[in-house]
């Protein structure tokens, strides 16, 4: 019953000859592939199989980036986390330089968080720093997007130990195995 409903809902909206842009929303139409209208809020006349109607909130959204662990300029390891929080500022702009935009700001600001704090003593690594070098590295690129803030929510400096998890160590063949 649920795949019915689910076909005649996609039947109903391929005819729908309109959209609402909420106003939290801004859209983009693209007709014949070609031609680029911005959409703000409001409803917006469509023709099927012409037009393409994306739709984007413009609400600040919050990244969690992933665990980091770094080597300082003086040998010392770091291992922190951050949060992200941006939103869309030109949506034209963010559909035509960037296919995952979250994933772009996260992979940006690990790069930037990492070469600062792998080129700084511990004792000189800044918070205040790694926060404004990241936002004005993404703001000062032109993806229509506005990085509103960068926070580390974990940051420490202590020694890290790592296991070696690929099971082939182990095996027959290795010299470490072999009893003499």
């Amino acid at each position: 019953m649920n795949q019915v409903q689910q076909f005649l809902e996609y039947i109903l909206n391929t005819f729908k000859i309109w959209v609402i842009v909420q106003p939290w929303e801004l859209g983009i139409r693209v007709r014949l592939g070609k031609k680029i209208k911005k959409l703000n809020k409001g409803i917006y006349f469509k023709i099927p199989y012409i037009d393409s109607v994306y739709t984007q909130e413009v609400r600040i959204r919050v990244v969690t980036m992933p665990v980091q662990t770094v080597m300082t300029l003086d040998e010392k390891t770091v291992t922190f986390s951050a949060v992200i929080g941006y939103n869309i500022e030109d949506i034209e702009k963010l559909y035509q330089t960037l296919y995952h935009p979250e994933q772009t700001i996260i992979n940006i600001a690990m790069s930037e968080s990492t070469e600062y704090v792998s080129k700084s003593n511990l004792k000189n690594i800044s918070f205040d720093n790694i926060e404004k070098n990241i936002i004005t590295k993404i703001n000062s690129e032109s993806y229509g997007l506005n990085i509103s803030y960068y926070k580390l929510t974990n940051f420490a400096a202590v020694r890290t130990y790592r296991l070696i998890q690929d099971g082939n160590w182990f095996h027959e063949g290795n010299d470490m195995d072999k009893k003499k």
